[in-house]
């Protein structure tokens, strides 16, 4: 695509009267947090994110407004996640991107918070691909269930019940984890 296209699109006003750069500055963050959510390096999901934008500048015009601006990019970045797991073959929750966002005031708080991030990491690492990524796109991404619906191409129906199993076995795991017991196996 050449540059006086892509800048075309750049100032195309597309749903709702707002612009590309508008758009972009919208979602850019919930893009950038549901890409480290899913992936090990934040330098890998930094170079995603800008790819998923470029793509998406470079079909801006395409866009026909069936659905929203969020759910037509999702629906990019998430796609752009699977071929970047196809090319690299690896699928790790970074335990930075887990982090909560409050510091620890002391060394043994910071201590216990990286053991409860792997906890985290290792129980959602256990849940289904499938599971994975409706939590992802609910909790990183900051979607609708409706919104997951359209980007995982399922009901919405069918991706509330994705999300209230996957977080019933998240709670059973992490009970028993906090009781001392044996962690809960995926079937």
């Amino acid at each position: 695509m050449g540059v006086s296209l892509m800048k075309a699109n750049f100032n195309q006003k597309k749903e709702g009267g707002f612009s590309f750069e508008e758009l972009y500055d919208r979602h850019f963050d919930a893009v950038n947090r549901y890409l480290r959510y899913r992936m090990n390096s934040s330098w890998d999901a930094d170079d995603l994110t800008a790819a998923v934008f470029l793509k998406a500048l470079e079909n801006f015009h395409k866009y026909r407004g069936e659905a929203s601006f969020a759910v037509w990019l999702f629906r990019i970045a998430h796609n752009a996640y699977v071929d970047f797991l196809r090319g690299r073959r690896e699928r790790f929750f970074s335990d930075g991107e887990m982090a909560l966002l409050s510091a620890p005031s002391a060394p043994e708080d910071e201590l216990l918070r990286e053991e409860e991030v792997r906890q985290l990491r290792e129980m959602l690492w256990r849940l289904s691909p499938e599971q994975r990524d409706v939590i992802s796109l609910r909790y990183a991404g900051e979607l609708k269930f409706r919104q997951i619906a359209l980007i995982l191409g399922k009901t919405e129906s069918s991706v509330r019940m994705i999300h209230h199993r996957s977080l019933k076995l998240l709670r059973i795991e992490y009970s028993g984890i906090e009781e001392g017991g044996e962690r809960i196996a995926q079937k």
